[in-house]
């Protein structure tokens, strides 16, 4: 499994007008192409009037962009590489416009939507996706306030079972795996069991 950074699971949409042409951004977590192609269409759907629905998408070693009618080069890459520059992973951008009487040119097309696609992305949350563990660690009872306090700030505690001990499931980065299984031995004299179920891909935050 490989580490990214994505965006928030809730759909972004940002508008601008340049030289009278209306630009539509609109930005969404895919975790597959065929998520992207949906999104795509959508939005080709919701703005069927519009003179151009150019997109771009990049999904693990997937990728498509399409300028959708603008001259070659001037829409779908530039979205693309505005993807790219952002160091962003399963996402799909699709930037629509209204032309409004003026010609842009070249230059001019490629400067407005790669700003579209700046301008909604700047207004995302990021989220990077971290290798981690998912643990199950059994602890007796008198132990059990240690362990939490030694763990608070290190892990999350997914879940807890009271039975005849306590049977606990945390979620840690995977860098952190040894320091955690000495955590739980020191705090336990040995007699708690640490056990590593699985490892997963799971969102971290950042602030924008």
């Amino acid at each position: 499994m490989k580490e990214y950074t994505t965006v928030g699971v809730n759909e972004v949409v940002s508008e601008n007008v340049i030289e009278k042409s209306r630009f539509i951004a609109s930005v969404k977590r895919v975790e597959t192409v065929e998520q992207a192609t949906e999104f795509v269409a959508a939005k080709r759907k919701k703005y069927f009037d519009a003179t151009h629905n150019c997109f771009a998408y990049i999904v693990g070693d997937k990728a498509k962009f399409s300028d959708d009618g603008e001259p070659q080069g001037t829409a779908g890459m530039p979205i693309y590489e505005c993807i790219k520059n952002n160091n962003l992973d399963y996402i799909c951008v699709v930037v629509t416009r209204y032309f409004g009487g003026v010609k842009l040119g070249a230059g001019g097309l490629v400067r407005a939507y790669s700003g579209a696609a700046a301008d909604v992305l700047r207004d995302c949350d990021k989220v990077q996706m971290r290798l981690c563990c998912r643990a199950e660690v059994v602890v007796e009872y008198p132990m059990l306030k240690a362990v939490r306090k030694a763990m608070s700030g290190r892990a999350i505690e997914e879940k807890a079972v009271y039975g005849d001990k306590v049977y606990l499931q945390f979620l840690f980065l995977e860098e952190l795996s040894t320091t955690i299984s000495d955590i739980i031995q020191q705090n336990t004299l040995g007699k708690g069991v640490f056990t590593v179920k699985e490892q997963v891909l799971s969102p971290y935050t950042q602030s924008k």
